[in-house]
């Protein structure tokens, strides 16, 4: 068999120029690229965002989505590092769960798995002026399995908080990353 015409004769010259006009653009633009957690990405209150972060206080959120959500936080944004560290930012949260059952047995009237709803609707405040700095409302869900054993149910609904709190956090710690960036 041979190559068709074309590929013998090699790519047109208007192909060429489109695709060394995109690499020369994707070249330049690469250069605009600065990454969101770098030393150099400077914050709105000053400092870097990375400092910015570790500037911020989280004080106890009601309930135990709340409990594991500050303590995810604390590490995430800290690293639990100088705990005399004085702090410009405050954190606030309230956190609303709800319940979703998915599949029922219709046997013996019991739900075989269920998901957990966790909303945190949160703000970051200066700490002298209260003005706010970000803010928004997250929303994740954490799926867990139902048993007729009850510890087993119970331990599959607190695993399911603390999976819904990291996931909180994290995305949390984004959002406010996010909007501390100057420019």
């Amino acid at each position: 068999m041979s190559l068709p015409e074309t590929e013998k004769r090699g790519a047109p010259p208007a192909r060429l120029s489109l695709l060394a006009a995109a690499l020369m653009s994707a070249a330049l633009a690469g250069g605009c690229f600065q990454p969101l957690y770098a030393e150099n990405t400077t914050s709105t209150i000053g400092g870097s965002v990375k400092n910015a972060l570790r500037d911020v206080e989280i004080p106890e959120i009601k309930g135990l989505v709340g409990h594991y959500l500050r303590n995810e936080l604390v590490f995430e944004l800290d690293g639990g590092g100088e705990p005399d560290r004085a702090k410009r930012l405050k954190f606030n949260a309230t956190i609303a769960e709800s319940l979703e059952v998915v599949t029922v047995d219709y046997t013996n009237g019991r739900a075989d798995s269920a998901i957990l709803i966790a909303t945190a609707t949160w703000t970051v405040t200066r700490s002298g002026t209260d003005e706010v700095v970000s803010s928004g409302t997250s929303v994740v869900r954490a799926p867990y399995e139902r048993s007729s054993q009850r510890f087993a149910t119970v331990r599959a609904a607190r695993d399911a908080q603390v999976r819904a709190a990291k996931n909180l956090a994290t995305i949390i710690r984004g959002q406010m990353a996010a909007d501390l960036v100057a420019g």
